[in-house]
């Protein structure tokens, strides 16, 4: 998953900066790809074709390149080059400009680090205090001001939503025409259609993958869907988090991908990237490594309590 991500970040910042459009060749023509023309930095798709797509994708990375950190702190080169693509990762995610992005980036430090961020804290809040009390002052608050007008664009204070749908609209929508076709649902990839015929506005999806299920294929078919990834879900993330016997310390790497799976089926509820084949193939790999995460405290257990029959 690192690795995969290091073509993201340079086509990414790429675009931002030195409009990387396309097409790009590498290994002699063997993979060509295009970037979407982009007229803000802040627009940033790299590799996919939205900057939510491409907001998730580092997400879902993101864990795992902390916790690459936190092995290597005490490595020179590995600690170099752990925070190097750390910072590469944080850069990119901001430049996106996806909200759901920013809020996935500062979601994942709060469950990496747990108790130890709360010694920050305190910090932030008296430097949020003391902005606040000198932004009082004329001339420092104009300081202010035009500092944060260079770091953070427009855009990315002001998100308009055309002709004013809005996501709630978009719910309401789905599931009315959920109870009106409660058993067999309205067929696959019908919302558009359905949006579209009742408010003459196109909008791909209902903007939450149960919705989608619900509509598309009923609730009986969205149940045996969502069930088993739920339950897959509940029991990894209780074994990693919640059972004090199980030694946190020796088990970063899987708590990094209990956060990344946990991201991922969140950030379903407010959009559908599940529809790139990139991130649909994310999610069932972490689905099958957080059930191997089940089946080890099984045969664990078993084990135990087979040397207990033996003794």
């Amino acid at each position: 998953f690192l690795y995969g991500t290091f073509p993201v970040i340079i086509s990414g910042l790429g675009q931002a900066f030195f409009n990387w459009n396309g097409p790009l060749k590498t290994l002699g023509g063997l993979i060509i790809w295009y970037q979407r023309p982009i007229e803000n930095f802040t627009e940033l798709t790299a590799l996919f074709n939205n900057p939510n797509y491409a907001g998730l994708w580092l997400n879902l990375v993101w864990p795992f390149c902390l916790a690459s950190i936190i092995i290597n702190k005490k490595i020179i080169i590995g600690g170099i080059a752990s925070l190097s693509f750390g910072f590469g990762i944080a850069i990119t995610t901001i430049l996106t400009n996806s909200r759901s992005a920013w809020f996935g980036l500062f979601i994942t430090i709060l469950f990496t680090y747990g108790k130890r961020i709360i010694n920050i804290i305190p910090k932030l809040f008296f430097g949020f205090l003391f902005i606040l009390i000198t932004s009082l002052i004329p001339l420092i608050n104009k300081f202010y001001e035009s500092f944060f007008k260079i770091i953070i664009p427009n855009q990315s204070w002001i998100s308009a939503d055309q002709n004013h749908i809005t996501r709630i609209d978009i719910w309401v929508s789905a599931l009315k025409n959920i109870i009106s076709n409660p058993f067999f649902g309205s067929g696959s990839g019908s919302f558009s259609e359905i949006f579209m015929s009742e408010t003459g506005v196109f909008k791909g999806h209902p903007h939450n993958l149960s919705l989608e299920l619900l509509l598309s294929y009923g609730i009986p078919g969205a149940i045996l869907i969502i069930t088993p990834i739920a339950l897959i879900s509940f029991l990894s993330f209780r074994k990693i988090f919640l059972d004090r016997n199980y030694e946190l310390p020796n088990l970063i790497f899987e708590k990094a991908w209990i956060i990344s799976l946990i991201i991922l089926l969140t950030s379903q509820m407010v959009d559908v990237q599940y529809f790139d084949g990139r991130i649909s193939l994310f999610l069932w790999i972490l689905l099958a490594g957080s059930r191997n995460i089940i089946r080890k405290e099984q045969e664990e257990r078993k084990y135990k309590d087979d040397w207990v029959v033996s003794n």
